[in-house]
């Protein structure tokens, strides 16, 4: 019977994905399953009656004379963490249960150990920490954004009009922040940005046409909220505050200068003679400043008879992803 019961305990041990090894109070490691075999990269063949500082750092030997003091007095220790290395060189944390081994008379002449390869989890958990630490900052980004926004169209808006123009932005903003989660962040397709920003105008009023290009998330932000209020002064002042009025976006990429350049348009036609604003709002300031500073570029605007003209010139390394 007692033979029954070694033979399957031995068997347990064998098929078990964890690392379980006995070694002696020296630190010579005397039996080493199959699961060690998979933690560690070394056979049994290879690590029997060898020292189980192989396997640890240099600059971690201390934590064995810890442990091996520990077991002398009898201690059992729980779930340990540390970083062990692998035959291939590799480090991998590891969590450690250890226990004395004593022969019959009771005196202590080993230890036996069980490694739980726990590297997927640490990584796991660090990926977790940077994300809510990239969470945090894009948060504080906006927030920023947002704050930005609603001070300068508070200083700037008539009270009648303040709620809906805030509003507005912030939806604008949000369509945006849309696109960019869509993206996992990696950017957005410009295309996107454009139709998101324009679909609540008229079908055949507003026509856009470009190449692909992926906007870098920054550049997506600048450029959403551009349109934006390109779009937002066209309904409120432009060619398309009157029925026969229309607008076209367009973009290409500049490649005759040796470095590509970013380029794009809003032509506006069929509107009222629209004069330049004397005053700065929220929303000259994105169309003058912001983003050119955003994108390292350049903007103009000419209020001309027949409509507003906004050209964006940049450099492609600060647009394009």
């Amino acid at each position: 019977m007692a033979s029954d019961q070694q033979a399957l305990l031995a068997a347990i041990v064998e098929s078990s994905r964890d690392a379980i090894i006995s070694k002696d109070l020296n630190g010579t490691i005397t039996s080493w399953n199959r699961g060690a075999q998979l933690v560690f990269g070394y056979t049994a063949e290879e690590m029997i009656g060898r020292s189980v500082r192989l396997l640890i750092p240099e600059e971690r030997y201390s934590e064995e004379d810890v442990i091996i003091s520990k077991i002398r007095s009898g201690e059992r220790i729980d779930h340990y963490e540390t970083i062990r290395r692998r035959k291939d060189g590799e480090l991998i944390h590891v969590s450690l249960t250890i226990s004395p081994i004593r022969e019959p008379g009771g005196r202590i002449i080993g230890a036996s150990k069980i490694a739980r390869d726990v590297t997927e989890s640490h990584r796991a958990a660090e990926t977790q920490r940077l994300l809510m630490r990239e969470v945090n900052h894009r948060s504080k980004n906006l927030l920023a954004v947002v704050e930005a926004m609603v001070r300068k169209t508070a200083a700037t808006t008539p009270a009648h009009e303040l709620v809906s123009r805030i509003s507005q932005r912030l939806q604008a903003l949000s369509s945006i922040q849309n696109l960019l989660i869509y993206g996992e962040w990696r950017g957005v397709d410009l295309r996107a940005l454009v139709d998101a920003q324009l679909r609540h105008y008229p079908e055949g009023r507003v026509a856009a046409q470009g190449p692909a290009v992926m906007l870098q998330p920054p550049a997506a932000q600048a450029l959403g909220l551009a349109i934006h209020e390109l779009a937002t002064n066209a309904a409120r002042y432009g060619a398309l505050s009157t029925p026969a009025g229309h607008v076209t976006v367009g973009w290409k990429i500049d490649r005759s200068s040796g470095q590509p350049r970013f380029e794009m348009e809003w032509r506006e036609h069929g509107g009222p003679l629209v004069d330049e604003p004397k005053s700065t709002s929220f929303g000259t300031t994105i169309l003058r400043r912001a983003t050119s500073d955003a994108l390292d570029g350049t903007v103009h605007a000419e209020y001309r008879r027949d409509g507003l003209r906004w050209h964006l010139s940049a450099p492609m390394s600060t647009v394009a992803v």
